[in-house]
């Protein structure tokens, strides 16, 4: 049947009645089909996406080295000095400032790898401002730069900035040379196992420990019942072992004998002067300086001085952390974290009244429980 509303002669060809049920039927098909497209699309991208990303942060894995770029701060040659920093609490954990590396520990041992297989790099300068911190932690760092000297035959030289206290100065004393700026506080040559008893307190309310433990020194250190004479006597042979260690390492490294070194290691801070004056470091003096003396030790009239910055990748970008104010507490972590225990102690070569001196380090604080210290983060 013709369609009325089309004219005869117009040239235009009539809609038949059967166009209309075809045309929806096409469209709704269409939609279907391409909303499967879609959907197909966005899986292979999801999952070639997620692909890439597990490639990319393997990559990062195998190639940790890799993410540290050289950049000069002075000098022309191309001989090198590379100037490795010590910065903050010495310890092996993760810092609290955003997406640096894994940690203090493991970011030193990638720049010394980094700079050990350079052959161009004749000698290591160290920039030491730091507290001290973990036993362990120091002596990692301590070891690292006695095998660089070892196998390598090349110089490392320490500059001391603000604070080199405690286990700062205990890596310190694995270089050849030591310069200290006129205000460097210095020293702090001893151990501390931080301990906090509240017994009483919790006694005056009415509160009783009620722990089952499998020994009678399986509580030793616990803050919640007095400790007795026997618990102190191990926990002080841990502690003079420690520092048994400790001198042994500044005797051997500063070339004093012992006993001399026991008499002066009682656990004081000095300055530069006095340092000097006792055998602790060579000289006072300023970077430049520092970096005159490494050139000596190293035979070198010209050097390029280079360090090692961290250059962000994906990981770095994904796991950014805005500022947000909070305690951490160094040694275990976030004071709101519960894997981070407050009442587990450390041995420590630690100087803990550097902020006190007012000595500010990354906004570290001193807490004579849990791990040593508190680190307030943010404003």
């Amino acid at each position: 049947m013709d369609n009325p509303e089309v004219k005869k002669g117009s040239g235009v060809r009539p809609r038949q009645t059967g166009d209309k049920g075809r045309g929806y039927g096409y469209w709704i098909l269409a939609s279907v089909a391409f909303f499967f497209f879609l959907s197909t699309v966005m899986l292979a991208t999801v999952l070639f996406g997620g692909l890439a990303l597990m490639r990319a942060f393997s990559l990062e894995d195998e190639s940790l080295r890799e993410a540290y770029i050289e950049e000069t701060v002075e000098g022309i040659g191309e001989k090198k000095i590379a100037v490795i920093p010590i910065e903050g609490i010495i310890r092996s954990g993760p810092s609290a400032f955003g997406p640096d590396e894994a940690g203090l520990v493991e970011a030193f041992k990638k720049r010394m790898e980094k700079a050990g297989e350079d052959a161009h790099v004749e000698a290591i300068l160290l920039r030491i401002d730091s507290p001290g911190g973990g036993i362990t932690a120091s002596d990692v760092i301590y070891n690292e730069l006695i095998k660089y000297k070892e196998e390598k035959k090349k110089k490392v030289v320490a500059c001391l900035e603000d604070v080199a206290a405690s286990g700062a100065y205990y890596v310190a004393v694995a270089s050849d040379k030591i310069v200290a700026h006129p205000t460097t506080i210095t020293g702090s040559i001893g151990v501390i196992l931080p301990l906090i008893n509240v017994s009483e307190l919790i006694k005056r309310y009415g509160i009783e420990d009620k722990s089952i433990t499998s020994g009678p020194f399986k509580e030793i250190g616990s803050p919640l019942k007095p400790m007795s004479p026997e618990e102190e006597a191990v926990l002080k042979g841990i502690v003079e072992e420690m520092y048994t260690r400790f001198i042994t390492v500044v005797s051997k490294g500063r070339n004093i004998q012992l006993e001399d070194v026991r008499k002066l290691a009682d656990g004081r801070i000095y300055t530069a002067q006095q340092a000097q004056a006792l055998g602790l470091i060579d000289q006072t003096g300023y970077l430049s300086d520092a970096i005159k003396l490494t050139k000596e030790l190293a035979g070198l009239k010209e050097a390029k001085v280079v360090r090692y910055k961290k250059k962000w990748g994906i990981k770095d970008l994904l796991s950014l952390k805005t500022n947000v104010p909070s305690i951490t507490l160094i040694g275990g972590g976030p004071a709101n974290d519960n894997s981070a225990s407050p009442d587990v102690s450390r041995l420590m070569y630690l100087w803990p009244g550097f902020h006190a001196a007012g000595v500010p380090l990354d906004n570290y604080f001193y807490a004579p429980f849990g791990g040593g210290h508190l680190l307030k983060t943010g404003n």
